[in-house]
């Protein structure tokens, strides 16, 4: 039963059931201290578990960034339109490759990594394509019905002004280290982690983290940073502008490293679980209730108890 969604009825015929229950106890030889203690542990024992069980946590960054870096994954979603007026540059082949037709599309390889950079004094963005894995090659573009493998080293160059959009599925680097030599760094963003209620399909806003100018950002499943996750998203690309990113995916941490600090972990927090749950507040709000029903019927019982009279 939903305590958060009873009515009040429902609560008042619950309370009866409880009074009903602790009576026969007491009728059964019971103590009233045993009995007291019994239904606190169970309640504490309770809101501990609602408090601390693991829930699914959807973390949803969103940044504009000049640099961005992703790992591809193996999914159809990673096919990106490539206008006419782009240049695919393969280092590994003997002429550059043509694009025909209106449409012309690259399919991006799984285990790709695909560094996508603004050169703001060119005006112009740079995707470079690496493949170490066994296969060797960064994907295939697609011109015409016309398929054409590229190798393990691919820039794609894009110098006239479009509005561009690049959906991908992998894990991202989000960002860059502030040193000698780097020009393109994370502008502003904001991770935030939405949890889901232990006993439901509700959702709430469990974290909320402003990203600043310089930031490095990474996503992974464990504390000691070692598996990256897996995460949708896309890039929005307009001239003039940094890079749109926006990705999801359930995880555990976001690692923010900040110049000048050591850094810091973006997660979801107790005290926003006890604040915002909605099954966590109903507990405490039902508990409340019940300790204040005792503290009356309490000082009711010391104001009209029939004093004793000594023979």
């Amino acid at each position: 039963m939903r305590l958060s969604f009873m009515n009040d009825s429902t609560r008042l015929g619950f309370f009866v059931i409880v009074a009903r229950r602790l009576r026969h106890l007491m009728q059964c030889g019971w103590p009233r201290r045993l009995i007291i203690l019994s239904i606190v542990t169970v309640m504490i024992s309770l809101l501990a578990y609602v408090m601390f069980a693991e829930r699914v946590n959807i973390y949803t960054v969103s940044a504009k960034t000049d640099i961005l870096k992703v790992t591809i994954a193996e999914n159809g979603i990673n096919q990106w339109e490539i206008p006419q007026h782009a240049e695919i540059i393969d280092f590994f082949a003997a002429e550059q490759i043509p694009l025909e037709g209106n449409e012309s599309y690259i399919h991006v390889a799984a285990g790709t990594v695909a560094t996508m950079t603004i050169d703001h004094n060119k005006e112009r963005l740079v995707i470079t394509l690496e493949n170490n894995t066994e296969s060797g090659s960064v994907g295939e573009v697609e011109s015409n019905f016309n398929y054409t493998p590229l190798g393990e080293y691919v820039d794609i160059i894009f110098t006239q002004p479009q509005q561009l959009i690049f959906p991908f599925r992998g894990s991202m680097i989000l960002g860059d280290d502030v040193a000698a030599g780097v020009d393109a760094v994370l502008r502003e963003g904001s991770i935030r982690i939405i949890e889901q209620e232990l006993l439901g399909d509700v959702r709430y806003i469990s974290g909320e983290f402003q990203l600043d100018e310089g930031d490095r950002v990474t996503l992974h499943s464990d504390f000691k940073y070692q598996q990256d996750v897996v995460l949708r998203g896309f890039v929005r690309y307009e001239p003039g502008e940094p890079m749109a990113v926006t990705a999801h995916g359930e995880t555990t941490v976001a690692r923010v490293e900040r110049m000048g600090s050591t850094g810091y972990d973006a997660k979801t927090s107790m005290w926003k679980r006890f604040a915002n749950d909605p099954v966590v507040i109903a507990m405490t709000s039902l508990y409340a209730v019940m300790f204040l029903i005792l503290e009356m019927m309490v000082l009711l019982r010391s104001i009209f108890a029939v004093p004793r009279t000594e023979e």
